[in-house]
């Protein structure tokens, strides 16, 4: 064989092996983007120590929690699916958002509602011509939070996911149409321009393993990830640790919770990437260390839920209809005016107020947390419950019995019947999983 055919053959060897790599490492880069709007990098402002008195603190609470094993995680998603798009922020802060609503709402009633999902699609389509991060291009928690305070978000009956964005708008410079927040289909479709909206009350940032556990007891929180090869494509179980000292934030996930395993602390973690990677879609990466970045660029957010009271109390103020809620009791609705989305779709400030809600950096609070509530008023429920199991004719049938009001209602129809079978066989601890 020639020389040149030898160098010919070599070249070609190396572009075989090096392609899978080159490709890994492109996917693995595009996972999402991160904008850092308005703050400084995590390399800029690193982690502090614990000081004596966290440490001292952190001690005194319970060495495993986690808020899915307790029923109130929503069902986990795929940012990239239908196709790929660089979301991760939204889907993690809403991750959060829609956990904490369920929270408030078993905390409010004593019981949970079905979950509410909240608008992806919404969001993609119309926080960026508000100048609220990029769309499937990245962004940031606090774009997230900042449009649900300033507008609201519906749930996602609204708009179902597509993994587009604002940029398909070519007549509208980049702002969504009224079909673009929330649309519904007869024969043909059209937007519905009054729906409940879902908000945030307050929202901040955070850092450490000090302030992270102090927040989670309220309910799940949204952390930045520096994903790397290792993370993204040879993760399937376990408590991830790494070792390379990777920290260059590009995702954005769930936390759910925090434990220890044979002497580790681990946080568990939900990502979004659909139920078949990692753990059903969650993984547990070591605590304390900082590791991938995960404890350096956090946010956390209060939602207020007041619109849906008003529709779904047991003497509501609004009634639905297919072209979007109206009122029911007039008088009452004056005091509770639900807006159209004309404030979205136009730009123009929202016709009721909300306060100041600018991103805060965390403090502690001292007040009783809702990790500290729910467990109360489940130890409560569990010491007065009654038996499960009785023989035929030694018992009477309740006045009334509704699926709805225990939490093992998720969508309608067969499949909804066959999920609330799960969440009832399982004792409501895969509430987080959703059959389409």
């Amino acid at each position: 064989m020639s020389l040149a055919r030898q160098r010919c053959l070599r070249h070609v060897l190396c572009v075989v092996l090096l392609l899978p790599q080159l490709f890994l490492n492109g996917v693995a880069k595009k996972v999402c983007t991160r904008t850092f709007k308005d703050r400084l990098h995590p390399r800029d402002r690193p982690v502090q120590p614990l000081t004596p008195e966290q440490k001292k603190e952190l001690d005194t609470f319970p060495r495993h929690f986690d808020w899915c094993e307790l029923g109130m995680c929503a069902p986990s998603w795929n940012q990239h699916n239908p196709r790929y798009c660089g979301s991760c922020y939204v889907h993690g802060s809403l991750s959060s958002a829609q956990d904490r609503i369920k929270i408030m709402n078993f905390l409010k009633y004593g019981k949970a509602r079905p979950d509410v999902m909240l608008g992806r699609q919404s969001f993609l389509n119309c926080a960026p011509g508000h100048g609220l991060s990029e769309g499937c291009n990245g962004g940031e928690p606090k774009d997230v939070f900042e449009f649900m305070h300033h507008y609201g978000l519906p749930d996602e009956t609204c708009m179902p996911y597509s993994a587009t964005d604002h940029t398909k708008y070519k007549n509208t410079n980049g702002t969504c149409p009224p079909s673009g927040y929330c649309v519904n289909c007869m024969e043909a479709c059209f937007p519905v321009t009054r729906v409940v909206r879902y908000r945030a009350k307050r929202f901040g940032h955070l850092q450490g393993e000090h302030a992270m556990i102090k927040e989670l007891q309220n309910g799940p929180i949204t952390c930045g990830i520096a994903c790397n090869e290792a993370f993204s494509w040879n993760y399937s179980a376990g408590i991830m640790n790494d070792t390379t000292g990777f920290m260059e934030l590009d995702h954005d996930v769930e936390i759910v919770g925090w434990g220890e395993e044979n002497g580790v602390k681990y946080w568990h973690i939900r990502n979004s990437w659909g139920t078949f990677w990692g753990m059903n879609g969650f993984f547990k990466i070591v605590r304390g260390t900082n590791n991938l970045g995960i404890e350096s660029d956090c946010h956390y957010v209060i939602p207020d839920i007041t619109e849906e009271e008003v529709v779904f109390e047991e003497h509501p103020i609004y009634g639905g209809s297919h072209y979007g809620i109206r009122p029911i009791l007039s008088k009452e609705a004056q005091k509770h005016p639900i807006a159209n989305t004309s404030d979205i779709t136009s730009g123009h400030e929202q016709l009721v107020q909300q306060e100041n809600a600018d991103d805060e950096v965390y403090e502690d609070s001292d007040t009783e947390t809702y990790m500290g509530k729910i467990l109360g008023m489940q130890q409560n429920l569990a010491l007065h419950g009654e038996a499960t199991s009785v023989g035929i004719g030694s018992f009477r049938l309740p006045g009334a019995v509704s699926w709805f009001s225990t939490r093992a209602v998720l969508v309608c129809g067969m499949l909804g019947m066959i999920a609330g079978y799960i969440l009832i066989k399982t004792n409501f601890r895969r509430s987080y999983t959703r059959i389409r």
